[in-house]
């Protein structure tokens, strides 16, 4: 239960530049707000799931019981953008995932009643959802007045498998399953992606703040919802087939520039309803709201930032499948992430 999403490089890619600082250099070709420029930056997402939550309720005798479920994920993203000119952009961004999940024994002895059960772990790698966006500032930078808002726009293509399947060991031997949902590679449909950023220079600070959110018209991707092998469960029609959610990212952070000591909030998760299409197929809706110490550095044309966000309140919602059996499912979070990022414009 986690937007797909890697670490932010705040400031590398947009137009927070001191235009005091602009009109020393020798010519705006040498900016990197100018026109025909390229930036590349990749990031990197680490994340260990492992508590469960019912609501805003954590399931505390999972740990107890070593009956918790638990994900790694690695995510690495690599982006590329080109810039028109000094308010339009266009980028192209594809992440790469190692996920791995684990099921521990004695989630089968306790629950389940299937005693000698070994540990079920399952693995997906391979690259995500290409994402394609065109953004524009509405000031051409660099802005005298020290603030500036950009909007954006575009769409994620299904290039990432969504219905990843592994080997994985029974107490009948080994079984090739379906991974489970959060560690799919795609989500298995097209999407429309909306995001928005903005900036205010305070003296030597700037306050930055961000958001996307992707729309996702499809209702489900027609993956079996099936990551457990030697279990029977009665068939629900509801949950049967994966479902494609939208997905939503807010992330405001002041900065200093240089050296930057940052600090802000991160709210992110899975919708319940999507806004466009329907909702039905097995889904874990719910956000996770974190606190984001970080530090970045800018050294002419790189930028470098790593951000540890630590999350505060986390809450799995009832899906609509949920709701209409009267039902409430659980999810695995984590404490905190680990967020690195590097960009450098050329």
């Amino acid at each position: 239960m986690a937007a797909r999403s890697s670490a932010p490089v705040i400031g590398a890619l947009c137009s927070t530049s001191d235009p005091k600082a602009e009109k020393a250099k020798p010519s705006e070709d040498d900016s990197p707000i100018s026109a025909r420029h390229w930036a590349i930056s990749t990031g990197y997402r680490h994340q260990h799931s492992f508590r469960h939550f019912v609501g805003t309720t954590e399931q505390t005798q999972r740990a107890a019981q070593h009956t918790q479920v638990v994900n790694y994920i690695n995510l690495f993203d690599v982006s590329l953008t080109y810039k028109i000119n000094p308010r339009w952009s266009l980028t192209a961004s594809l992440p790469i995932m190692n996920g791995t999940r684990t099921y521990d024994h004695q989630l089968f002895d306790v629950f389940l009643h299937i005693p000698n059960a070994p540990d079920q772990v399952s693995h997906a790698n391979g690259i995500g959802d290409l994402a394609v966006s065109a953004q524009f500032w509405l000031h051409r930078p660099p802005v005298e007045n020290g603030h500036n808002i950009a909007f954006s726009f575009g769409a994620v293509m299904p290039t990432g498998s969504s219905d990843v399947r592994d080997t994985v060991e029974t107490v009948n031997g080994p079984q090739r399953v379906y991974v489970d949902q959060s560690i799919q590679l795609g989500a298995g449909g097209w999407g429309i992606s909306l995001g928005t950023q903005a900036y205010q220079r305070l003296r030597k600070a700037v306050l930055y703040a961000s958001g996307t959110y992707l729309l996702t018209p499809q209702e489900q991707n027609g993956t079996p919802n099936a990551s457990l092998a030697g279990v029977k469960f009665p068939p629900n029609p509801l949950t049967a087939r994966m479902s494609i959610p939208d997905q939503y990212l807010a992330y405001p952070v002041p900065k200093i520039r240089g050296m930057a000591a940052k600090f802000g909030l991160r709210y992110e998760g899975l919708k319940v309803r999507d806004f466009i299409g329907g909702s039905l197929g097995f889904r874990r809706p719910g956000y996770s709201l974190s606190v984001e110490p970080g530090m970045q550095y800018e050294r002419g044309k790189n930028t470098w930032s790593v951000n540890i966000p630590v999350a505060v309140q986390r809450n799995r919602k009832r899906s609509v499948p949920d709701l209409m059996q009267g039902k409430a499912g659980d999810a695995a979070f984590a404490d905190y992430l680990l967020l690195v990022g590097y960009a450098r414009s050329f």
